[in-house]
């Protein structure tokens, strides 16, 4: 099988890059920043580590691994409105600017609808003028993960990203985010649903022995997974934390979703309860020679990198969790 030696290690850095395409804003190609109204504050956020366990029982089919948004977040400075303006800084999760962010700013004249995009500066500073109304289209930095770019969606720090108007103008500051809720009404309605975490989502699945005719492989009934995800080196944040997922099965499901998990690369390891190891699998059509689950003949061992719901010439929506599902399918 495929050797994964370098995607289990490659470097996983914020590195921030962006598209060139697009209507750039021609009238404030590099607006410097305002330094006499400050910048952000950079806060020392703690790095995830230890272990967590979540248990589920056979009538749940998901797992929220890491729960909320980060508690220690970067202070924005309370930057004065201008009219015709929407302005705002981009960091990461600890305050330190990011360069090369693109935000896109669709604005409504007289019924007409344009799009105009901008890039942050080496302070992450940005600032968009346009006419009559407008709001954010999309909004995102470009990380390397496992050796590509690949597009994250921006989170707005300090409130929710709206309509603005001509008159009064707008302040929006932006994080680049490795793990948190990123739609917290939906995520309330729909928690099962990845798009709603800026955390990675593993769609874990088997089947159960109900007789002869059973898949090959299947499950024993009332069995329970056990799934250990241990950083692979290259995480986002440094984070080094260890999840171990316990699945018991029942009759109402034959999968779950575990969502919310820290974006970086996994060495993933399944067995039943009573010890006896799992064999693993992409099973279904999601497939990938880059991302996902993929076997390294070296370590002789599986590891899990998440997908990538856009590629490196997409641009994602604001507040909005951008990784597709990565499928790991179990059997005997």
């Amino acid at each position: 099988m495929k050797r994964i030696t370098s995607l289990a290690f490659a470097a996983l850095a914020c590195c921030m890059a962006c598209s060139k395409s697009g209507d750039k804003n021609p009238d404030n190609p590099n607006p410097g920043n305002p330094a006499n109204e400050g910048v952000p504050t950079i806060v020392s956020v703690p790095v995830l580590r230890g272990d967590t366990t979540i248990s589920m029982g056979p009538t749940t089919n998901y797992a929220i691994v890491m729960k909320g948004l980060p508690t220690i977040r970067p202070v924005f400075p309370k930057l004065a409105l201008k009219p015709k303006k929407v302005r705002g800084y981009v960091t990461d999760a600890s305050g330190n600017p990011i360069e090369g962010a693109e935000l896109g700013l669709l604005k409504k004249v007289s019924g007409f609808q344009q799009l105009v995009t901008t890039t942050t500066n080496d302070k992450g500073y940005y600032e968009i003028e346009f006419e009559g109304a407008a709001e954010f289209k999309h909004a995102f930095a470009v990380i390397n993960y496992v050796g590509k770019p690949v597009p994250i969606s921006l989170f707005t720090a300090d409130s929710v990203a709206s309509v603005y108007t001509y008159d009064k103008g707008g302040v929006e500051h932006w994080m680049a985010l490795g793990h948190g809720t990123a739609n917290a009404a939906d995520a309330a309605h729909r928690p099962w649903y990845s798009n709603n975490y800026f955390g990675g989502s593993i769609y874990l699945n088997w089947d159960v022995y109900d007789g002869p005719f059973s898949t090959d492989g299947a499950l024993p009934k009332n069995a329970e997974i056990i799934l250990k995800l241990t950083p692979a080196g290259g995480m986002l944040y440094d984070a080094s934390r260890t999840f171990t997922i316990r699945q018991k099965l029942g009759n109402n499901f034959l999968s779950c979703n575990i969502n919310n998990i820290p974006i970086g690369i996994y060495k993933i390891e399944a067995k039943l309860a009573d010890g006896r190891p799992l064999k693993m699998e992409v099973h279904g059509p999601y497939r990938s020679d880059t991302y996902g689950l993929q076997y390294d003949t070296d370590t002789k061992a599986w590891y899990v990198s998440f997908v990538p719901g856009f590629n490196a010439t997409s641009k994602p929506m604001p507040n909005r969790g951008e990784w597709d599902q990565a499928n790991v399918y179990v059997r005997l």
